[in-house]
């Protein structure tokens, strides 16, 4: 027998299972980070939700402060009291023909 032998399989376990411990470690970092990136993103997403609930409530009544103001029975009021306007008599209209 010589004195230099050939490495056998059980003098690479240390480096082996160095590797896969690099691995497991670098495996749970990656799901920490992963995990806080997501929980960053759903409060990012509540937020927004929050902004559109609030943006629609105000565009709700927006439409119900316009539809207020254009309502037929307030224009027709207002333009004979303000601009002395009124609806046409039969001696007022005149037919064209072509």
């Amino acid at each position: 027998m010589s004195a230099k032998q050939a490495p056998t399989v059980f003098q690479h376990w240390p480096m082996f299972n160095l590797g896969l411990l690099l691995c497991v470690v670098w495996t749970a970092v990656s799901v920490i980070e992963t995990t806080h990136l997501c929980r960053l993103q759903y409060a990012r997403l509540q937020a927004l939700q929050t902004e559109e609930w609030g943006m629609q409530e105000n565009w709700s009544r927006l439409l119900l402060e316009e539809s207020t103001w254009a309502a037929h029975h307030r224009v027709e009021k207002l333009a004979g009291e303000k601009l002395a306007m009124r609806a046409p008599t039969a001696a007022d209209m005149k037919v064209v023909l072509r």
